[in-house]
């Protein structure tokens, strides 16, 4: 019994961190902010306030996914210049 909890427990945790590492930062973000306004924001006393904190902080963290590399970065699509065309 005990040994089915702490199996059940373990995938729990590994399917929340599955899903918060594949999860697009946007996405993350956006539902991390919701999360911090549902608590009060980090300006509420107690472990609210505390658990809006890390979750700011969790959120802003690059987590060592693609987020990293320089594939990642955003480039303006090619044939998008802003330079002016030619008169």
């Amino acid at each position: 019994m005990l040994e089915s909890l702490l199996i059940a427990l373990i995938v729990i945790a590994a399917a929340l961190y599955a899903a918060w590492a594949l999860t697009p930062a946007s996405v993350r973000n956006g539902g991390v902010l919701r999360l911090v306004r549902a608590l009060g924001g980090t300006e509420s006393p107690g472990i609210r306030g505390r658990m809006a904190a890390a979750l700011q902080r969790l959120a802003k963290s690059s987590g060592g996914g693609c987020s990293d590399c320089s594939a990642a970065k955003l480039h303006p699509p090619p044939g998008t210049d802003k330079r002016s065309p030619p008169n």
